[in-house]
């Protein structure tokens, strides 16, 4: 064994004194140098598609449309005063949607649909705004005005 323990002695200090070819020794730096660009262009792309990714998500969470309040329509700005559920009738659902309509109704109905209606002629008319739910049921009324036509 220790033929080979001389050899190998011997082959490290021949090794040891020779260098590589300029050639071959800037061939091996320039592709270092190229892995390590290479890694860092890869660093930076991940990041701009994470700061991508996170403007799109904020840009898709605040353009969704989300529950604005509706504008007050002409019947609401007219009468100030407040909707009056319809008595027996489930009120609308949060998620449901409602439609404000005015109409004119007869004072007769209001009275039998149990309403506090301060006109005694049950033939008089009443413009209303009646709060109707999507399933097409009215479920509160707002009076505007009551007038006799008879």
């Amino acid at each position: 064994m220790s033929r080979v323990d001389d050899a190998i002695k011997e082959l490290g200090r021949e090794l040891a004194e020779a260098e590589a070819p300029r050639c071959v020794e800037a061939a091996v730096l320039a592709e270092f140098d190229r892995g390590r660009r290479s890694r860092r262009a890869k660093a930076w792309a991940v990041a701009a598609a994470a700061v991508a990714a996170s403007l799109t998500a904020v840009w898709i969470v605040e353009s969704r449309p989300g529950q604005k309040p509706p504008a007050p329509s002409v019947a609401e700005a007219e009468s100030d005063q407040p909707f009056i559920p319809i008595p027996y009738v489930l009120p609308p659902a949060p998620y449901e949607r409602v439609e404000i309509v005015r109409m004119r109704v007869p004072v007769a109905a209001l009275i039998s649909a149990g309403l506090p209606v301060g006109s005694a002629d049950p033939g008089a008319q009443a413009e209303a705004d009646v709060l109707v739910g999507q399933d097409g049921r009215p479920r509160a009324v707002r009076l505007v005005s009551i007038s006799s036509f008879n």
